[in-house]
């Protein structure tokens, strides 16, 4: 949520408040009475999806995105050290420009590219295996790179599914913040028309205000607007 949405649903519970402090003046009627229990119904829908947009923190997935990448980069490269000895030694030197590189050579460009370059490695140290047992390259150190490469795609996966929960439910959102701008207008035509105690329905306008701490705004001169 963003700020504006967090200034009109504290002015939401501000008017709730007031409302329920007050309940014997208005319980009586039958219209008051709806739209309050509308009011309710829709604030505690927003107070759900946002705490759900929340906890949808897309930071702990690329923080062990990144992490994961940095670490079969890392390993890649180590292997590619003992390939690299491996075919010079053979003469295979169709294999070299695949396996003969630095580590910032093998780690340039977009990432996709890198897992390519990265799961090109593994494979060929796949198929050789047997001549690289003396250059001490083990069949858990393939799989440990793959299984890496693996887990990588999956915190991109996941990120994505994150963004998309996200979304849908600062769009839930929204959809119940539009709902209780509707029902407070109401609201406010109700309380104005129906009621007949001015202290009570000063007090309202007053709990309606919202407090716009905004950019820009602090509480020392904040600006108080109806919604």
């Amino acid at each position: 949520m963003n700020q504006v949405e967090f200034n009109f649903l504290n002015m939401t519970d501000r008017t709730l408040a007031f409302m329920n402090a007050n309940t014997v003046l208005w319980v009586n009627d039958p219209e008051i009475k709806e739209v309050v229990n509308i009011i309710v119904l829709e604030r505690t829908g927003a107070g759900e999806k946002g705490a759900l947009e929340s906890g949808l923190s897309g930071k702990g997935h690329t923080a062990a995105k990144n992490n994961t990448f940095d670490s079969f980069v890392a390993k890649t490269y180590k292997l590619s050290k003992k390939i690299s000895a491996y075919v010079k030694k053979k003469g295979l030197l169709s294999l070299l420009p695949m396996v003969d590189l630095s580590l910032s050579a093998l780690s340039r460009g977009p990432e996709k590219e890198v897992v390519n370059r990265c799961r090109a490695i593994a494979e060929i140290a796949r198929t050789n295996m047997t001549g690289l047992a003396t250059f001490k390259v083990t069949t858990d150190e393939v799989e440990l790179i793959n299984t890496l490469i693996s887990d990588y795609q999956s915190h991109i996966d996941n990120r994505s599914t994150t963004n998309i929960s996200k979304s849908s439910s600062r769009d839930d959102v929204a959809v119940h913040i539009s709902n209780l701008r509707t029902k407070l207008d109401l609201l406010d035509d109700l309380v104005e028309g129906l009621m007949d105690d001015d202290a009570f329905i000063r007090s309202y306008k007053s709990a309606r205000a919202i407090d716009d701490y905004g950019k820009g705004k602090t509480l020392k001169n904040k600006e108080k607007t109806l919604a």
